[in-house]
């Protein structure tokens, strides 16, 4: 067998798990990791950032024959295409910079419109993390604690994941 369903759940028996101190099955350091995560609730899509294009199969069908894993269930939420994640993530991100407009020029005056342009020019939450961090850092420094407290609540509010129906 080598193509999975990728929303298909498998658990370690109880030889994978001895496996795991054992190693009595000679796996490969990939192998190894791949018995690792398996934890009875990962689908198989949350498994290939840890091995390469077309590994996990393979993988997975040398674990099941070892009696290292079963299958433990199929998991009945859809698998996010990259299309719906890059959508999610330019909204959320849409939401941090409708959030926070104008929060650092109030606190900074005009030396908040650069980092209000950073955060608008941000390409990933992480850079606008970083944006948001180095805002914080230059409150604290120039307005106080509290000032860069109340930019952090407001902070976490925006970067916090929408809640879905």
């Amino acid at each position: 067998m080598s193509t999975f369903d990728l929303r298909l759940v498998f658990a370690k028996t109880p030889e994978g798990s001895a496996e795991l101190t054992g190693r009595s099955h000679g796996l490969s350091t990939v192998e190894r990791r791949i018995l690792i995560l398996i934890d009875g609730q990962r689908r198989l899509a949350d498994l290939p950032p840890f091995a390469r294009p077309g590994e996990i199969g393979p993988i997975i069908d040398k674990l099941q024959s070892h009696g290292l894993i079963r299958l433990a269930g199929i998991a009945d939420d859809p698998i996010p295409s990259p299309d719906d994640q890059a959508d999610r993530v330019r909204a959320q991100l849409a939401q941090v910079r409708g959030q926070l407009a104008g929060s650092f020029e109030r606190e900074l005056g005009a030396d908040g419109r650069i980092l209000e342009a950073r955060l608008r020019d941000s390409i990933s939450l992480e850079v606008a993390r970083r944006v948001v961090r180095d805002a914080i850092e230059a409150i604290a420094e120039r307005r106080g604690r509290d000032a860069a407290d109340r930019l952090a609540s407001v902070s976490r509010r925006a970067f916090a994941e929408p809640e879905t129906d």
